[in-house]
This record gives C-alpha cells, sequence and structure tokens, in this order.
C-alpha cells in the first residue's frame, strides 16, 4: 500500500506525464529508490524531496505538501501582501499597476480574487456594474474575477463576444487545473462551466484566424472596446502567496479603444463616451 507521500509523488508523476525511469534521469535518483518511496517501503530525506520537487517543477504550495506528507515542517511560508517583508513585492506591484495607466490591470491570488488594480479598472467596472451589485455579489468586498465575468449582472452582458471570450476563460481555467491538481481552478471551472461552451454549436476559440490574438470585445455605453491580456508573474518567488499571485494588464487591440481609454483618465468615463460619439 503507497503512503501518503508515495501517493502523492506518483499522482504529480502522471500529470507531469513522467515514468519513474524519466523522473530518475532529472533527479539523479536511482528508479529503484523513487519506486521504494512510492511504495512505502523507504522514506524520503528532505534532500531528496528537494530533488523530487525540482525534476517535477512542482509549486510552492505542492512542495509544502510533499514535506508535510513525509513527516517533515513546511519550508515556504505564506505572507500577506500587506506585512513589512512583502514590502518590495507590494511596491512592485503598485508600480506596475500604476505605470499601465490608462489601460487597465489588475491582480489577482490562486483563487482567482482581486487584490489590487487600477484606476482604468475601477472606472471601466464602475460604469458597467452598479456598485449595489458589486456589494450584493461580494459582501466581504473582495472582487472574483471569474464570478465578476460570468455574472449575468456583472460583466457578461456587456461582452459583445461572449461566445469566444467565455470559451478562452474555461480553457485558461482547465489549462490551469490541468498543470496544478491542487489549484482552486479546477472546483471554479465545474461551477462556472454548463457544458455547453464547447459544444459543437459553438465556434471554436481562433474560429476566425484573422487576429493574431484573441480580443475582449466589450460594450461601455454605446461603444465597443478591444482588449487584448498579457500575464505576469513573479520570476524567482519563495513566498507560496506571491508565487500565486496573477498581474492581468489589459492593452487596446485598435485605436479606437486607445483613444477612449486615453479620454476616460480626463473626463471619466462619460466624457469619453461623449468625445467617441463626436469622432
Amino acid at each position: 500500500m503507497k503512503s501518503s507521500f508515495g501517493s502523492i509523488l506518483s499522482e504529480w508523476r502522471a500529470v507531469r506525464r513522467l515514468s519513474q525511469l524519466d523522473l530518475a534521469l532529472l533527479t539523479d535518483i536511482s528508479q529503484r529508490h523513487i519506486s521504494f518511496v512510492e511504495s512505502g517501503r523507504a522514506t524520503p530525506s528532505r534532500d531528496m524531496i528537494f530533488k523530487l520537487a525540482d525534476g517535477l517543477d512542482l509549486p510552492l504550495r505542492a512542495r509544502n505538501d510533499l514535506f508535510l506528507a513525509a513527516g517533515y515542517a513546511p519550508v515556504y511560508l505564506q505572507r500577506r501582501l500587506d506585512l513589512s517583508e512583502m514590502a518590495a513585492a507590494r511596491r512592485a506591484l503598485q508600480l506596475i499597476l500604476a505605470h499601465h495607466e490608462p489601460y487597465p490591470a489588475i491582480v489577482m491570488d490562486a483563487h482567482w480574487n482581486i487584490i489590487m488594480q487600477n484606476e482604468a479598472v475601477a472606472r471601466i467596472v464602475g460604469f458597467c456594474v452598479k456598485g449595489e451589485t458589486i456589494r450584493r455579489r461580494f459582501p466581504d468586498g473582495v472582487i472574483n474575477f471569474m464570478e465578476l465575468m460570468f455574472a449575468p449582472d456583472g460583466l457578461r452582458p456587456h461582452v459583445i463576444n461572449w461566445t469566444q471570450s467565455r470559451a478562452a476563460l474555461l480553457h485558461r481555467l482547465r489549462r490551469e487545473a490541468a498543470g496544478n491538481p491542487g489549484s482552486p481552478s479546477e472546483m471554479m471551472r465545474q461551477r462556472l462551466d454548463d457544458g455547453t461552451a464547447l459544444s459543437g454549436a459553438e465556434p471554436a476559440i481562433h474560429d476566425d484566424g484573422i487576429d493574431p490574438m484573441l480580443s475582449l470585445e466589450l460594450r461601455v455605453g454605446d461603444t465597443r472596446l478591444r482588449l487584448f491580456n498579457t500575464f505576469t508573474t513573479f520570476g524567482t518567488p519563495q513566498d507560496v502567496a506571491l508565487q500565486e499571485l496573477r498581474i492581468d494588464m489589459s492593452f487596446p487591440a485598435d485605436e479606437a479603444t486607445r483613444r477612449f481609454l486615453e479620454a476616460a483618465v480626463k473626463s471619466g468615463i462619460a466624457g469619453a463616451l461623449a468625445m467617441a460619439e463626436r469622432v
């Protein structure tokens, strides 16, 4: 019977599609030793766990799970972003968000909760979604990006190309869950996916084959904004929470969107709409 550690290790090997021999070659640990550890006939040392985690390219949270399963204390801390030792990371995030103005940018945690945002996001969301709706859906004040996107009284009614955008969002959840079984993304996907997004009646994400990237087409008033996104993470995190942060930055996909977002800084969304009508 496999030990808890052995079960976790073999599950991660399956996720990474590695045989015991593959992992042995990656870690310089004998296949026999890996087999003994997975079957519970041998106990891994801390050094071996580090090597196995590196070979499997495990996220920090999963590495902690391995150490705990083997009877060791977790190695990596999970700190709140407002702590003094996180000041440098916090300043970097604030700088990125501020520098990205007038274009929208948010910082999300592993659960897709928005923990930081710039003013461009506040302007667009504030115009599209009523404040009372936000307060009712998110009574604790923490807005979940995916729930905001999918909610019938959230941003969903304002997304012109909802079929393609919905499929892309679900695909992102599915891909993240596939690469990290401990991720909250699979539970989120199951909650949001009613089974119709990938049906044969709907176009595939890239059916058009025209634009180089799929854009989110957002209706703000009578104006259509076209935005594409990039996602950024910290390169060498040693903290669980820091590794799980995602910075989502939107860019204008056309000149009309760029002008609108720049005008909104000076005159607000309503002013930008008025200017767009005169163009």
